[in-house]
């Protein structure tokens, strides 16, 4: 994906991510695993990334699977700006 007006996810492990993405592909909603960007974290792990159009939908599900402590940061070209929620 990897395009303008991106998000990235950052779950608290990689079960959470796994169910994310097993969330996301039932409903439908277009997503990507990617290794977690090094300007948000030193620590190797695997990160969300999801396209603007479908960010409210993924959210949403997130939500509701009560999923603990994410965070959620926008692509803007080469950074990533934390996104408050």
């Amino acid at each position: 994906m990897k395009k303008e007006g991106c998000y990235v996810l950052v779950l608290p492990s990689i079960h959470h991510i796994l169910k994310v993405e097993k969330g996301a592909k039932s409903r439908s909603i277009p997503m990507e695993l990617i290794p977690t960007p090094r300007q948000i974290s030193s620590d190797c792990g695997m990160a969300v990334e999801v396209h603007r159009d479908n960010l409210d939908r993924l959210l949403s599900m997130v939500e509701q699977s009560k999923v603990p402590e994410w965070k959620l940061y926008c692509r803007e070209g080469g950074d990533y700006r934390p996104v408050s929620g």
